[in-house]
């Protein structure tokens, strides 16, 4: 059987994966701070009925919630048509209006990471996920969802069928690479990191792929079903589905509906992979021959200027000490050095190493977000003196992103998200922290 709980991982936290393969005790510092859930405030639960889907909201969300539901059911009506199925069920939808509302869920059994943006219930069919401000992340993801939800509901009609059948489960490239093309497709990162694995020959094969678990899956599973889609039809995938019972393995399922064995078709794929990308090698010089390495595992790097005229620093998170930890390094040559460490108490609950930026002054004034409480704060750190010099929280915004510095040095601007989950930019007057709004629209 598929796991209990089917989640999607954003693309972003693909990097997440690869990072964490290479420090594994760091795994847990991208997760949030502490082991229990805390509810920071009660909801008050609404429902919204569709032809298919049950929306959940509560009144922050009014004006999200009509959206969602539509979202979701011209998601429905599509998937309907492309599985050639009906779910038997009505599907509960349920909609935070940022991810530290989403945190404190009690539908998962589990405190959602930062990078999880949406997961499936397995028995129940839930959906849930939150709004980050972003429409277009949130409609991939909602159809993400919805893939999973058509999934589940055709994996155990196939089974009630057939109760005595073998059962055996579908890897993960099949079922998150399904999601992923039938919610959106490809995006630059992913043709990244295929153009990159195909040409240093580390592409997997697809036997390789079925015991992976990694966030790899999503890109490599995408481009095998839109290779599979193109080279032998779509409609093979809702045959897949509805022949499960028929089967021992899902190499025999993938026999008996493509009409290859699982080897022949990781041959037709890994050739075709080669005819994309080879080509690419005249006008593209790899990373190596373009740059050097400045430091290892870093992830959203500022520079800070040395007013000396020197070579200045560069300021960088990263989990290598098993904490995702702000360092700082002298070009070229200097040696990290920590500036602070996150995780480990409530006032640097987590930086949000794949959401947010940092920025540095050439007053030495360092700018990151940090998670408080029930809420961000901006946080000004005085490299020199090692200390923060400033900390600011507003009653009216829940998450703080990318902090950067007007070149007056006396202003910072940041991308902020309100308790409606509506994204705005915001100009904070230093140094009693007057918050002006500088956009004002949902988009």
């Amino acid at each position: 059987m598929m796991s209990e709980l089917t989640v999607f991982l954003r693309r972003a936290a693909l990097a997440a994966a690869l990072l964490l393969a290479v420090a594994p005790p760091a795994a847990a510092q991208f997760f949030s701070f502490g082991q229990n859930k805390i509810q920071y405030r009660k909801l008050d639960w609404r429902v919204l009925r569709g032809p298919h889907v049950d929306l959940y909201y509560y009144p922050a969300e009014a004006d999200l919630a009509p959206a969602a539901l539509a979202y979701a059911e011209a998601s429905y009506d599509t998937l309907s048509v492309q599985f050639g199925h009906d779910v038997g069920s009505r599907i509960p939808l349920i909609i935070y209006a940022s991810h530290t509302d989403f945190e404190q869920t009690n539908i998962l059994p589990f405190t959602p990471p930062e990078g999880l943006l949406g997961a499936t219930d397995f028995l129940k069919r839930r959906v849930s996920m939150p709004f980050r401000g972003n429409f277009s992340e949130f409609r991939h993801t909602l159809r993400h969802e919805m893939v999973h939800v058509f999934q589940l509901d055709l994996y155990t009609e196939s089974y009630n069928q057939a109760p005595r059948a073998s059962r055996f489960n579908l890897p993960l490239w099949w079922t998150e690479g399904l999601a992923e093309l039938w919610s959106g497709g490809q995006d630059a990162r992913d043709e990244m990191v295929l153009r990159d694995l195909t040409l240093t020959g580390r592409l997997p094969e697809l036997e390789q792929l079925t015991y992976v678990t990694s966030g790899i899956v999503y890109p490599i599973g995408g481009q095998i079903h839109r290779w599979l889609a193109d080279t032998y039809g779509d409609w093979r995938v809702a045959t897949m589905y509805k022949e499960l019972n028929r089967h021992e393995s899902f190499e025999n399922a993938v026999l008996a509906v493509y009409g290859r064995k699982l080897d022949e078709l990781n041959e037709e794929f890994q050739l075709a992979m080669r005819r994309r990308y080879y080509q690419s090698v005249d006008s593209l010089a790899p990373l190596t021959a373009l740059g050097r390495e400045v430091v290892e595992l870093a992830i959203k790097p500022a520079f800070l200027p040395d007013s000396n005229g020197g070579s200045g620093e560069v300021v960088y998170l990263s989990p290598a000490s098993g904490y995702v930890t702000i360092y700082r390094k002298t070009l070229p040559e200097g040696r990290p050095r920590t500036v602070v460490v996150g995780g480990r108490d409530a006032q640097m609950e987590s930086f949000h190493p794949f959401d947010s930026r940092m920025d540095a002054s050439r007053a030495g004034l360092l700018l990151f977000t940090s998670r408080y409480g029930d809420r961000d704060a901006l946080v000004v750190w005085d490299l020199e003196r090692e200390k923060v010099v400033g900390r600011y929280q507003f009653p009216e915004l829940v998450s703080l992103l990318s902090p950067q510095w007007m070149p007056d040095g006396r202003s910072i601007v940041l991308s902020g998200l309100s308790e409606s989950g509506v994204s705005d930019l915001y100009r904070v007057h230093l140094p009693d922290g007057r918050l002006e709004p500088l956009t004002a629209d949902r988009y």
